[in-house]
């Protein structure tokens, strides 16, 4: 793998630099290579895995520089699309460091269903899951997907991307299959900036955002996995283009191909049809028929294969949720810690920026935000806007080509300093998600990545500074300001970098002090025994008053302010704990239970189960 990526970056400049741009990268290329071997040399004990991603996310940052600054560029949808292609095929390996996961082994079991087969009963794949390709002999049917009159054990999953998938995992097996996304990946890429091109886009603008767009999350993570995100960006993008030119042709065919992805693409399809109406309007009867026809493909064929028209969707799903929710739903993609836009895919908020100077932006822009809004708003109060087993950002990752075209429509009125504080983050970003593509399915715990190794390093609640609308705590609000002025306001003088320097400092000495609440599961917590609670897999385990189960002799260890306290725990058995020289009985109940707890010095505290076992929910300063 390390020849092949070495490789691949000296490759990518050579695909559109030129000239003097050309030496001078190449130059720079072999400073950072030796800084790098004398950095290794005097870091002995760091991940050698690690320092290699990092150095080569580095100099692909480094060359997404030159190639955005750089005088002599050769710049087109083609060249742009080939640099993507590169970059994919060495980051498949990568992400292939651990077994498929999610709905993935599941897309990849109708494929080989398919192709071995010729149906989509997945009794076969189950009963010998030693020979898939999946590499995962612990799959089960998921809870809720079809089952058959004789026994037949269908997928929740639409037949659509698996079916694409069939030549590529013909020819590849796994890695022919991952292919096949990363060639839609590809296929995006070339798309975008031809939409750029065709929107009015300077090439200056559109090579500042092409990296952001296509070399980092959520885009690159996406077109390098089975999921259906990246080919519905495609299609959503061609369709929109279909629509701006008038080409029947292109946007129906487009629209097809994203409603037989997901069923839940079809929100975006009507609006879609319903916002571009005034372009379609010479053969609007004939459009509206095979749009409708459209419509009611993907549902006959759910019908065919499964015996219900909406798989284990219903039309329940489709009413009203109460208003809090939507509230919620928006504010969590808008600034969550752990699923939200600035924290996961932060450029993606200058295409929010964009929505802000509507009328400054390009048609096409302002086509895609109106068909992916009723598509949004349904999403917002279901707990998917959090991506549920996935990778951030999973139902929102087709909307990404329209934000990035936002972007670049409004690039010159970007600060500097935000440029270089988004560009360090996704930096961080794409180390994380190459060196550890495991930690790219988080549980929805209200933790994000950065607050659970600060707050597992310093044993201090790091956390509970990150925003988190799946666990609503205090700073959510503070990050919902924060992030709308960014969005709102563009201040005539560039104080993004010293802000944010102060922000962070002062956030880390606050986060050392003791929290005024204590959630027992969290990372911060020292363990001595006892276990999770839900376990880690437990499907909607969000939904859950999450803690740590403790038996007779386990313990744990917490920082703690002095003074008064309420502890929320439940027990069955009936449990006796001590927490700082003070001893609980608690009597069996079915219920959470309440006790107060005085805590007599500022510090580490210690709970102590002395007998029977106890469910430790969270701990509470009082007043």
């Amino acid at each position: 793998m390390i020849p092949f990526t070495v490789a691949a970056l000296f490759a990518l400049p050579l695909v559109v630099l030129r000239g003097r741009t050309l030496f001078r990268y190449f130059a720079t290329d072999a400073a950072t290579w030796l800084f790098a071997w004398i950095l290794w040399r005097r870091l002995p004990g760091f991940d050698p895995y690690l320092a290699f991603v990092a150095v080569a996310v580095l100099k692909l940052a480094t060359f997404s520089l030159f190639l955005a600054r750089g005088a002599n560029v050769r710049w087109s949808a083609l060249r742009a699309a080939l640099l993507a292609a590169i970059v994919y095929s060495v980051a498949i390996p990568a992400m292939l460091r651990t077994p498929i996961d999610g709905d993935e082994p599941y897309y990849l079991l109708l494929t080989e269903s398919m192709t071995h087969d010729r149906d989509l009963d997945l009794a076969n794949q189950y009963r010998d899951l030693a020979h898939s390709a999946t590499g995962r002999t612990d799959l089960e049917p998921q809870f809720g997907d079809p089952v058959g009159p004789r026994g037949e054990r269908y997928s929740r999953h639409e037949p659509f991307l698996p079916l694409l998938m069939i030549p590529g995992y013909a020819l590849g097996g796994l890695y022919g299959a991952l292919a096949t996304i990363a060639l839609f990946g590809v296929l995006l890429v070339r798309s975008t900036i031809r939409w750029m091109e065709d929107e009015g886009i300077s090439d200056a603008a559109a090579r500042a955002v092409f990296p952001f767009f296509a070399f980092a999350p959520p885009v690159l993570f996406y077109a390098t996995r089975i999921w259906p995100e990246v080919p519905a960006a495609f299609f959503f993008v061609e369709a929109i283009r279909g629509l701006r030119e008038h080409r029947l042709k292109r946007w129906l065919p487009a629209l097809l191909g994203l409603v037989l992805l997901k069923l839940r693409f079809l929100l975006v399809a009507v609006a879609l049809v319903a916002a571009g109406m005034g372009r379609i309007r010479r053969y609007a009867p004939i459009a509206i028929a095979i749009a409708i026809a459209i419509v009611l493909v993907p549902l006959a064929i759910m019908w065919i294969t499964t015996g219900s028209a909406t798989s284990v969707h219903s039309w329940g799903e489709i009413l009203p949720a109460p208003g809090e929710r939507y509230v919620t739903g928006f504010f969590g993609l808008l600034t969550d810690g752990m699923s939200g836009i600035p924290f996961q895919a932060p450029f993606y908020l200058l295409g929010l920026f964009a929505i802000t100077r509507w009328r400054s932006t390009p048609p096409g822009f302002r086509l895609g935000i109106l068909g992916a809004a009723l598509y949004i708003l349904y999403l917002l109060p279901r707990p998917e806007w959090y991506g549920g087993w996935a990778p951030p950002l999973r139902y929102v990752v087709f909307v990404m080509p329209v934000l990035a075209l936002g972007a670049a429509a409004l690039w010159d009125r970007i600060s500097s300093g935000f440029v270089a504080i988004v560009s360090a983050w996704t930096i961080a970003l794409a180390i994380h998600g190459l060196a550890y593509p495991w930690r790219l399915f988080h549980e929805a715990t209200g933790e994000n990545a950065v607050g659970e190794w600060l707050s597992a390093h310093y044993h201090s609640d790091f956390s509970r500074l990150f925003p988190s609308f799946i666990r609503m705590n205090f700073a959510a609000w503070i990050g919902v300001i924060v992030v709308l002025l960014i969005i709102a306001i563009r201040p005539k003088l560039d104080l993004a970098i010293p802000l944010c320097a102060v922000a962070i400092g002062v956030a880390f000495r606050f986060g050392l002090q003791p929290a005024p609440r204590v959630e027992f599961e969290d990372a911060h917590v020292i363990n001595r025994g006892g276990e999770l609670y839900p376990p880690v897999f437990t499907m909607m385990r969000s939904t859950y008053r999450g803690g740590r189960i403790l038996g007779a002799g386990d313990s744990l260890e917490f920082l703690a302010s002095r003074g008064a306290w309420t502890l929320h725990a439940i027990t069955g058995l009936g449990a006796t704990i001590e927490i700082d020289g003070q001893t609980i009985a608690i009597a069996p109940n079915a219920r959470y239970q309440t006790f107060r707890v005085n805590v007599r010095n500022e510090g580490r505290v210690t709970l102590r189960c002395l007998s029977g076992a106890v469910n430790l929910d969270r701990m509470e300063r009082d007043g």
